[in-house]
């Protein structure tokens, strides 16, 4: 375009001005061409940086989607919730929003070589004016690099901060109501968005600065290049055409200076959004899900458990130790005792969700690590206190992708004391429970829930206090539900109806099994009677 511009000036608009003959015509073609071009090629390459960096944060928020779910439980569960939505949200945007001028400022290079190659063939003496602000742009890029990354970071912090706080008061709604601390917790997330307001603030300063420079060093050597260049045209060097080509062509080389500025200014913010996202990129993997040289199927129907001398945790504080225990196919085993004696660690190693650091486990005489982690998920499911529902209907959270039929979804609701469910809510089995299973009661989520862990004929079913908030009419039916299903069964529970409703009841204490036997048999203990009582009286040990 530079020479379209210096050939326009020379062979039309200065012999114009002289009253000679001038090509006119061809000069309004050549620039108008020129616009065209330039246009199309602008729309093109922004067009296609914005859906490089668009496809490029997808597929970084789908890795560190699988890495979540990959993630060993124990290491998911010590990590905040709000900061992991940072880092899924906030932090792969910043990871990747260097992409959006980076196509741009690699092609400018090819611009600044034609670019400094056309000073050259015009005056030696421009182009070294031109060229001596590129050790400027690099010194400043260095120092911008420095200077940045530290409020950087601090900035990314306190973003995930309010996060946090956002998610604490979303599900800490009822406990700040009750307690009449709206005022208290609104000033504790002022003061967390305040923070993260001033070091917003800080760095947004500091990149206006620095692009303001990037900004100036251009325009200061244009106004060289014209001062040295117009002193050369006086001198009879250089022509107007040429001065024009010139000015035109450090216009060109301009623009790519202050982009690869901003470029280089985005390159900190990005270095430490991809730091923060590299968190949770580089966690290691599962140990669980590793699969067997050699795997082996697990057996058809109830499967029997085997928990040989289970130790989790570090020997001098163990969660379990010692735990053993002998789980009959076809079996329904209530686990029960005082809070923190080990009960729901004992389910999540039955569910092979948590590494057991001592000991071992088999499924129908199979060596648990000889198993296939997607063999595993087939045949034992989990349903837990807290009811985990997704955005969608009541059929689609009971099949959850797993290609049931309708009549099955049904015929598991039913087990799980959900068959009113398509009379109670307003589109039946296909009412959308909104996020969270926001839309029904807790009662009818634990229902759902349950109902999701006994359809597709499991071999053991692992309940976690799973029927709390249901009342007792409604529990007598999910144990008579239970009775009909072919699998074995393992429930955490503080109800009395569901341990007397149970083949057998283990009591655990301090990480390992008291003592075994039916509910009856087992008042004969005072521990355990001291236990029901406390749970008849509605006392939490």
């Amino acid at each position: 375009s530079a020479f379209g511009l210096g050939w326009a000036v020379d062979e039309a608009l200065v012999p114009h001005f002289q009253g000679a003959d001038s090509r006119h015509w061809a000069a309004v073609a050549i620039l108008v061409g020129i616009m065209v071009v330039r246009t199309v090629g602008v729309v093109a390459r922004r067009y296609y940086a914005g859906m490089t960096t668009a496809r490029c944060r997808m597929d970084l928020q789908r890795e560190m989607a699988v890495r979540l779910v990959e993630m060993p439980l124990a290491r998911l569960r010590s990590r905040a919730p709000g900061t992991m939505l940072a880092n899924i949200d906030a932090d792969s945007e910043s990871a990747v929003d260097v992409m959006h001028p980076a196509p741009f400022a690699i092609g400018v290079l090819s611009m600044l070589i034609f670019a400094i190659a056309g000073l050259a063939a015009i005056d030696l003496p421009l182009m070294f004016a031109t060229v001596g602000v590129l050790p400027i742009v690099v010194g400043a890029s260095w120092a911008t690099a420095i200077l940045l990354e530290k409020p950087t970071t601090v900035e990314r912090e306190a973003n995930a901060a309010v996060t946090a706080a956002t998610t604490e008061i979303i599900a800490g709604t009822q406990v700040i109501k009750t307690l009449g601390r709206e005022d208290a917790e609104l000033e504790r997330f002022a003061g967390i968005v305040d923070t993260h307001r001033v070091s917003r603030v800080h760095v947004g300063a500091l990149k206006m600065g620095i692009d303001t420079s990037f900004s100036m060093i251009p325009q200061l050597a244009m106004i060289l290049i014209v001062v040295v260049g117009a002193s050369r045209v006086a001198s009879g060097i250089l022509e107007p055409g040429d001065l024009v080509q010139a000015v035109a062509l450090f216009g060109v080389l301009a623009f790519p200076i202050q982009v690869i500025g901003f470029f280089l200014t985005d390159l900190p913010i990005s270095v430490v959004g991809r730091r923060r996202v590299d968190v949770i990129l580089h966690e290691p993997d599962d140990p669980l899900r590793a699969q067997p040289v050699d795997p082996l199927p697990l057996p058809a129907g109830p499967i029997a458990v085997q928990l040989s001398d289970i130790r989790v945790g570090e020997i001098h504080r163990p969660r379990v130790e010692g735990l053993t225990l002998a789980i009959a196919a076809g079996e329904t085993l209530a686990l029960v005792g005082p809070t923190g004696g080990g009960k729901s660690t004992a389910l999540d190693v039955l569910a092979r969700l948590r590494p057991i650091d001592a000991g071992r486990i088999t499924y129908g005489q199979i060596p648990a690590e000889s198993v296939a982690d997607p063999d595993l998920r087939d045949r034992i499911t989990v349903a837990a206190q807290n009811a985990v529902l997704f955005t969608g209907t009541v059929r689609s959270n009971v099949d959850f992708g797993r290609g049931l039929s309708d009549d099955d979804i049904e015929r598991a609701l039913g087990l799980a004391g959900g068959a009113d469910l398509a009379d109670i809510l307003p589109d039946g089995f296909d009412t959308v429970v909104g996020e969270r299973g926001v839309a029904v009661s807790g009662g009818q989520r634990q229902r759902i829930a349950l109902a999701r862990a006994l359809a597709g004929d499991p071999g053991l079913v692992l309940l976690d206090d799973a029927t709390s908030a249901v009342d007792p009419v409604r529990e007598e039916e999910i144990f008579a539900g239970l009775a009909e299903l072919d699998t074995t069964v393992v429930m955490v529970t503080h109800r009395v109806a569901a341990m007397a409703a149970a083949d057998r009841v283990a009591l655990i204490a301090g990480g390992r099994v008291v003592e075994t036997g039916h509910h009856e048999t087992l008042l004969a203990n005072s521990e355990y009677r001291d236990l029901v009582a406390a749970y008849e009286r509605g006392a939490v040990l």
